[in-house]
């Protein structure tokens, strides 16, 4: 008999908590339907302050920098074996589109045991970094930690010894 009330309890705590869900799941509904309607609400800008070779000249700059930064990206991206996709980050432009404005991409910059593939992969990842047209702070400090990690192991290949 007692087992059978402790059911009952069970039952009508599942019922109760069934009954909040729903009441909470109506809440987040009418929550996503107001933030989708403030995301659809539209600006109209003044017919005299509004001028259509601004909002041309605007855009441009964004498609042209967007355009840039993935060519940017791309070209690194064929030069050197990379550990992950490229990833851009975007910015709204004036026509409510998203457009790059930075990007970046990870090179596998793991260094071979065997020396030859080592000298190979350094002057792989020195390429890469520094074969863009105008280079990032970022590119430029590849390039050299490259070069010099590549200067580094000619010189032990030489015998030199740094342990002094």
């Amino acid at each position: 008999m007692e087992l059978t009330d402790n059911y009952q309890n069970l039952s009508s705590i599942y019922q109760e908590l069934s009954i909040k869900k729903g009441q909470l799941a109506k809440i987040d509904k009418k929550e996503l339907e107001k933030s989708t309607f403030e995301k659809t609400d539209t600006v109209v800008l003044g017919a005299e302050k509004y001028d259509e070779n601004d909002y041309q000249r605007v855009l441009n700059k964004f498609k042209n920098k967007d355009s840039e930064i993935r060519t940017h990206e791309q070209t690194h991206a064929s030069s050197a074996a990379t550990t992950s996709a490229i990833n851009y980050n975007y910015q709204i432009g004036p026509d409510g589109k998203l457009y790059a404005m930075g990007g970046s991409v990870r090179f596998d910059t793991s260094i071979p045991n065997d020396p030859q593939s080592a000298k190979i992969k350094l002057e792989q990842l020195k390429d890469a970094s520094s074969s863009v047209s105008s280079m990032s702070g970022a590119d430029s400090s590849i390039a050299q930690t490259a070069n010099l990690n590549k200067m580094l192991l000619e010189s032990l290949k030489q015998g030199f010894n740094y342990e002094n």
